[in-house]
């Protein structure tokens, strides 16, 4: 039997949207701030990255983002593909 494509479709749909309503959600914050509160925040985001940097945790915390975000690719994958039948279609 044939896998359908619809769940995987649709679990990249849904994970751009999520991304892309977590990205307004930033850019509205930031301009809630005003120019001196976002280059006050940015300034401080400066200071405290300039202080510890390393990568090896970075590239442990890379790895552990994608991997979450191929993880929850996946269960959304599933859980569409079981909720939607796939068409039946005869040769």
């Amino acid at each position: 039997m044939k896998q359908s494509k619809t769940g995987r479709v649709l679990a990249i749909l849904f994970l751009g949207v999520l991304f892309g309503l977590y990205r307004h959600y930033q850019q509205m914050r930031a301009l809630g701030l005003g120019r001196d509160g976002f280059l006050a925040e940015q300034g401080h985001y400066f200071d405290k990255i300039s202080q510890y940097h390393s990568m090896a945790t970075m590239l442990i915390a890379g790895v552990i983002v994608a991997a979450v975000t191929f993880g929850l690719y996946e269960v959304i994958a599933a859980a569409a593909t079981k909720a939607i039948p796939p068409s039946e279609v005869e040769e």
